[in-house]
């Protein structure tokens, strides 16, 4: 069961980052990590095991420190449902928790 769990998040974590390591998450990624991770939590897995996927190496090799901290920021705010995915999506536009405010598309 863990091992699927981890599978399943392993798939949403690469699939949902971009490959470039000097890219910016945006709103809809944090957004996605946050379901995901209540979806984990719901199913029985630990937050050190969900937080262990953030530190796996294929997940440091395209993203940078900041954008790590920013993952594990998520991850534990939305695991002990501090912030609803909505509500992490409301502090990403508004530029708050650290979450940087997107830019304006043109």
């Amino acid at each position: 069961m863990i091992f699927t769990l981890v599978f399943t998040l392993a798939i949403v974590f690469t699939g949902i980052f971009p490959l470039r390591a000097d890219a910016t998450l945006s709103c809809e990624q944090l957004v996605a990590v946050s379901q995901s991770t209540l979806s984990l939590r719901d199913q029985g897995m630990s937050l050190s095991a969900v937080l262990a996927e953030v530190e796996q190496a294929d997940m440091r090799a395209n993203l940078d420190a900041q954008e790590i901290n920013l993952l594990r920021q998520i991850v534990r705010i939305s695991f002990t449902s501090e912030f609803s995915p909505r509500e992490v999506h409301e502090a990403c536009v508004s530029g708050s928790l650290g979450i940087p405010k997107p830019k304006p598309k043109p």
